[in-house]
């Protein structure tokens, strides 16, 4: 022992120790393995307990869950139960295999695969069930439609008759009120007593109709077997009456009435019919509720077996858990021990071994250490031994001896210092007198100058950066950092109006590029400003004096304005002949236009005139047959006649009227497509707009008898007659109140608000110069991206087939090109929309060569 080292014999004292520590762990070992067994034991029973009673759970969700099966309203809710179900039988047959491949008593197994297999076919039937109740349930549906399509059938066929029948009743007792003699009256009185008899089959009948209807409805949604049963007894009763109600009707009326009552019939008897079927209904849905029955007196028997399977895993967890805790506590009471043996024995090895062998040397060789680093170069270092100890002795014995060294060497090296500083001295005078010279250059540049280091800070600037900006000896210097300048530029008005802050931001976000600008300072000034980065951070701000410059470039600009000005008298010109171009178009486009109207007018009038024509001779010949039936006619059957006669004669009237109608709109269109050569004349501004409001309004209300809009007219008075080409302004107006027309009808349509009243407006107004025309509706208005291409051709709102997108296109050059004037818009959706047409009264030059052009004049 005395000759081995302090490495071998920590390392026999440590195993010493480590024997004793690992007799505690195998200890240890023993007592987790013992009481992992237990464990396992528990994990292989809580499975099967867990399992059980998610069998258990699934089990109880199916039996709750068929019920929502047998209550699906449809297919689709049919198919969606249905598939939670299936998925939740999955489920439960995948913990029953769990439970197989476990240890589980295989009586109780058997128990529950039979209850399961037995749920399974249960739900299988039950879902087959309410497939055949649904498929009942939609031909029951279908057979009430038809029910309802047989009373509409009905309805229609029988409200005719009565129309006719109440016509006469109402006819006949005013004969008896305007009677003139007692017999004249007494034939009324008959012919009313025959109409009122004629009437009473057919109410009987429309009631017992209904009746029946109303049974069918009441058997195909009642629950109860025993009233399907009354209702089958009365229905039978009640087509019976309504075969006999049937044979009082009018002959022609016969055949089809009984027709209906067949299909009531055929709806009502055999095993198609409704009662059946809503028998056929019952019996599925008590059907499905046994099911339900029986399903849960398998849950019942399901749950049973699933507690007596869990309540023997628990007994078996519980044994487990037991053995587990002896184990623990015995081998708690071994590993007690063992660690109190473990710690005596090391207190005994620390004591006589590392306490008196090596922390003993250690101190001494940490003293002559700590002597040493005081300084005490001199002081001995005990180095006996061979160990590592006598090993670190004689390395800080070495280390003693370089120390003695080093102080000698550091001694040459002050002396080195000494020298080198007054060198540094030296060089720094010489350093100074060169920056002076380079700060009187600097000062005497031509240009200001400021330079701002990597943090913004003011590193250096000239004399004339302070006078070209005014700068007093606080606004520079190093404590002046470049955001500081600029607010402080920017407070006194250098930047005009700008915000302080704002101006900061905007310039520091830019430092790291470069700049050039030009800025006239408050007292008119001119400075050129250069902003460059320095590599390695800050920039430099150049500010040079343009003022001169400035002022000679302006100098040389009025010259080139000055010999601009011809250029422009040029450019105007070719504009006026560019405008006259485009003037001669429109009046081409314009009598092409005229053409086509006329085309298509003159067309339509041939046919109307077949129209009216042949509605008239119809109207006379109608006359003069009725006076040669007449006689040959009984009574009553020349009363019919005459009734139909009068109906024909209203109709005929009212083609007559329409037809006349129209004709005057085509005469008007023809009229206006003529307007003469296009000529300018002296035209009643309120008279034309009047005439455009009547022909448009009456035009819109012969395609919609049902439009109603207020008409409002504000006509400017001593209004002077106006030079215009009437035929085209007249097209303007048309086409501006069309458009109004249009929008308020829609609005109409669309308008929820009943108090709101259709509104167009028409306003004249003479401003000396010219006279103005707006145009005002309260329809839907328009948006502003819609307002922006109003004018553009081909571009229309409305639905395909009601516009071409060519009216606006073609006022806009009526009223701009060919007359000079303007045409403004004002909307806003939902509230109105306001035309306004300015058309002077002298035409501006363009306008005016354009006119004569278009007139044939001189060019």
């Amino acid at each position: 022992m005395r000759h081995l080292g302090v490495r071998a014999r920590l390392l026999l004292a440590f195993l010493a120790i480590s024997g004793f520590s690992a007799l505690a762990a195998a200890s240890a070992i023993y007592a987790f393995r013992q009481v992992g067994a237990r464990i396992e034991m528990v994990e292989t029973q809580v499975a099967p307990a867990l399992t059980s009673l998610e069998v258990s759970r699934s089990a109880e969700r199916i039996i709750a869950a068929a019920p929502a099966l047998l209550a699906a309203a449809d297919t689709a809710r049919r198919d969606q139960v249905a598939s939670e179900l299936r998925a939740e039988l999955a489920r439960l047959k995948e913990k029953l295999l769990e439970l197989k491949r476990g240890d589980a008593e295989a009586a109780l197994l058997t128990t529950i695969e039979q209850s399961v297999a037995w749920l399974s076919a249960n739900l299988a039937g039950l879902e087959d069930l309410v497939a055949r109740r649904l498929v009942a349930g939609d031909g029951i549906a279908r057979q009430r439609r038809r029910v309802h399509e047989t009373q509409d059938e009905t309805q229609r066929l029988l409200a005719p008759w009565q129309m006719v029948i109440e016509g006469q009743i109402a006819r006949q007792a005013d004969a008896i009120r305007h009677a003139g003699s007692p017999a004249a009256m007494e034939e009324a009185a008959r012919h009313l007593a025959a109409s009122i008899a004629a009437q009473q089959p057919a109410l009987a009948a429309q009631r017992q109709f209904s009746a029946i209807v109303d049974m069918l409805a009441e058997a195909s949604t009642t629950d109860q077997e025993r009233r399907l049963q009354v209702l089958a007894f009365q229905l039978g009763r009640a087509l019976r009456e309504v075969g006999a109600t049937a044979t009082g009707l009018d002959p022609r009326l016969q055949p089809l009435f009984r027709a209906q009552v067949a299909k009531l019939r055929e709806m009502s008897e055999g095993a198609d019919a409704i009662p059946a079927a809503r028998r056929r209904e019952l019996a599925l849905v008590r059907e499905g509720a046994a099911l339900l029955t029986e399903n849960a007196g398998l849950s019942a028997g399901l749950t049973e077996a699933v507690d007596r399977l869990a309540a023997a895993a628990k007994a078996d967890i519980a044994g487990a858990t037991r053995d587990a805790l002896a184990v623990q506590r015995r081998g708690t009471q071994v590993l007690i021990a063992l660690v109190l043996l473990s710690l005596a024995t090391s207190v005994l090895i620390v004591w006589l071994y590392v306490g008196r062998n090596i922390v003993r040397r250690l101190t001494a060789l940490g003293d002559g250490m700590v002597a040493i680093a005081a300084g005490r170069l001199g002081a001995p270092v005990a180095a006996e031994g061979s160990d590592e100890i006598a090993a670190m002795g004689r390395a800080v014995e070495v280390f003693r001896r370089n120390a003695i060294e080093l102080d000698r060497l550091l001694e040459e090296r002050s002396q080195a210092a000494a020298q080198l500083e007054q060198q540094v001295r030296e060089r720094t005078a010489e350093l100074e007198r060169r920056r002076a010279v380079l700060r009187v250059t600097f000062d005497n540049m031509g240009h200001g100058v400021a330079m701002f280091d990597a943090e913004h800070r003011m590193a250096a600037w000239n004399q004339r950066f302070q006078e070209l900006l005014d700068l007093h000896d606080d606004q520079v210097g190093l404590a002046v950092t470049y955001p500081d300048f600029v607010r402080g530029m920017a407070e006194r008005g250098e930047y005009g109006a700008a915000d302080a802050d704002a101006e900061v931001r905007r310039r520091v976000a830019s430092l790291d590029r470069p700049f050039l600008d030009e800025r006239t300072r408050p007292d008119g000034t001119v400075l050129e400003i250069r902003r460059n980065p320095v590599p390695g951070g800050g920039f430099v701000l150049i500010y040079a004096d343009i003022t001169e410059r400035k002022r000679a470039e302006r100098e040389m600009a009025a010259a080139r304005d000055a010999a601009a000005a011809a250029s422009r008298t040029m450019e105007a010109a070719y504009r006026e002949l560019k405008a006259a171009q485009a003037s001669l178009v429109h009046a081409e486009k314009m009598a092409s236009l005229g053409q086509l109207t006329a085309g298509i007018a003159h067309e339509l009038k041939n046919p109307l005139n077949f129209i009216n024509n042949f509605a008239a001779l119809a109207q006379e010949l109608l006359v003069e047959l009725q006076q040669e039936i007449a006689p040959a006619l009984a009574a009553d059957r020349a009363e019919e006649a005459n009734d139909i006669v009068a109906t024909l004669s209203g109709n005929l009237g009212k083609i007559i009227e329409h037809g006349r109608r129209a004709d005057g709109i085509i005469r008007s269109m023809l009229l206006h497509s003529r307007g003469g050569s296009g000529e300018r004349q002296k035209t009643d501004v309120n008279a034309l707009v009047q005439e455009a409001l009547n022909l448009a309004y009456h035009g819109a209300r012969s395609q919609n008898p049902e439009m109603n809009v207020t008409l409002e007219r504000d006509f400017g008075k001593d209004i002077a007659p106006l030079e215009m080409v009437p035929q085209d302004v007249t097209r303007v107006l048309l086409n501006l109140f069309g458009n109004a027309l249009y929008a308020t009808a829609k609005r109409r349509r669309e308008e929820r608000d009943q108090g709101w009243r259709p509104t167009l407006t028409a306003v004249t107004r003479d401003h000396g110069d010219a006279v103005e025309i707006r145009v005002r509706d309260n329809g839907t208005g328009m948006p502003p991206e819609v307002r922006a291409k109003l004018f553009t051709p081909f571009f229309t709102t409305k639905p395909t087939g009601e516009g071409t997108g060519l009216g606006l296109s073609i006022s806009y050059d009526i009223v701009v090109q060919q007359h000079g004037g303007s045409v403004e818009v004002e909307s806003e959706p939902g509230a109105f929309t306001e035309f306004t047409i300015r058309l002077p009264r002298a035409l501006p030059r363009t306008a005016a060569a354009a006119a004569e052009r278009a007139d044939g004049g001189p060019a």
